[in-house]
């Protein structure tokens, strides 16, 4: 009896400690029962990655990196460059309401993108350093310095309609906004280029691929409105000007 009861005995101790030891499913070096922990999803990770794995289940799947993605590209790969052609190529009085509140609803779209990237990096391992990588070293600078954009706008809007030209905050919000919508797309880039080295959610060539082609597109289209309005502006001063001489040469 004592024999059968010290095997049984043996037997338990042997499964628990499979299943809750180190290495077990439930054990502290092995959360996923795979030999993978909560940061490498059962993918290979190496000091390289961060510790990242190709195949991560971190925060649930890819569906907040994914969200992320989503938002921040929806934002300056979209709505911002249609919110700036927009103003370059429409006529009507109240084109700069409309302007203003749709590049407003541009930065809440990005701001939440924002916030689930912050989140991301909370949730992250230290050893990946996620901080100190450039995408969200960028999208840290973008994030702040979009909240003096619709400022200098306002500012600009009221300045012209006194002085009836372009003052200097006229060009701090026009030049703060070509150079904060390329630098948008380029951290698009960084962010596939971070999403590759560690190895969690890794792009495919063909997301790669829609994301420069689409960027490539909207930038065009963005840059051709941009001239186009200038020209326009440039066209138009002249015009005033010869008026001008005319009532009072």
């Amino acid at each position: 009896m004592s024999v059968a009861r010290s095997a049984f005995v043996l037997s338990f101790a042997s499964r628990a400690l499979g299943q809750y030891g180190p290495g077990g499913r439930y054990g502290p070096a092995d959360s996923n029962g795979d030999g993978s922990s909560a940061f490498n999803g059962g993918g290979s990770s190496s000091p390289n990655n961060g510790g990242f794995g190709s195949d991560s289940r971190l925060l649930g799947g890819n569906t907040v990196l994914i969200a992320h993605g989503v938002l921040a590209s929806l934002a300056f790969v979209i709505l911002f460059p249609m919110g700036s052609i927009f103003i370059r190529l429409a006529s009507f009085k109240s084109a700069w309401l409309f302007h203003g509140l749709f590049q407003i609803f541009a930065f809440l779209v990005y701001m939440a993108a924002f916030a689930l990237g912050v989140w991301m990096t909370q949730q992250a391992p230290a050893q990946a350093n996620l901080i100190g990588r450039y995408h969200p070293i960028v999208g840290i600078v973008l994030f702040a310095v979009l909240f003096i954009q619709p400022v200098l706008g306002l500012i600009h809007h009221f300045r012209y309609k006194q002085v009836g030209r372009r003052t200097f905050w006229s060009y701090g919000h026009l030049w703060l906004g070509r150079l904060l919508i390329p630098l948008g797309m380029i951290n698009g880039g960084l962010g596939l280029l971070l999403a590759t080295e560690t190895g969690y959610g890794r792009p495919t060539t063909g997301q790669v691929i829609a994301y420069g082609v689409v960027a490539g597109i909207m930038s065009l289209l963005w840059l051709a409105a941009t001239i186009i309005g200038e020209r326009r502006r440039t066209k138009a001063h002249k015009v005033q000007v010869e008026v001008y001489k005319r009532q009072y040469a």
